[in-house]
């Protein structure tokens, strides 16, 4: 994978991969709800919203132009399918923010209810 912006090649770091040359994050889809979970102690709910950013960055892993958006107060490069590209210090801001995405009490209630019908057999 390239870094979108600098297109040097992305180095895996922890969960994520990095841009040694911009300080860029790929963040896999899959992966950015747990990390901001671990963050908050709780389960979390994103919702994303439109972003105002006007450039066009490619997917590092499908080259489908991302489109902008906003989780919180951060403006991100998001592609629905694979993950979400942080500009250097996003990621970080992002997850300063984490507990404001906990998910409503009644949706742990529904999880727990679930998970203890399951386990009860």
């Amino acid at each position: 994978m390239q870094c979108p912006i600098c297109k040097t090649p992305l180095e895996l770091a922890g969960r994520t991969y990095k841009c040694e040359r911009c300080d860029g994050a790929w963040v896999r889809s899959d992966v950015l709800v747990p990390v901001l979970e671990e963050r908050a102690s709780a389960l979390v709910e994103l919702d994303w919203q439109p972003g105002t950013e006007e450039h066009v960055r490619a997917c590092p892993e499908c080259s489908t132009p991302m489109r902008s958006v906003k989780l919180g107060s951060v403006l991100l490069d998001r592609c629905d399918q694979h993950g979400v590209w942080f500009d250097a210090k996003e990621l970080a801001e992002l997850l300063k923010e984490a507990k404001q995405f906990r998910a409503e009490p009644a949706k742990h209630q529904s999880l727990l209810h679930t998970l203890r019908k399951l386990f009860e057999r």
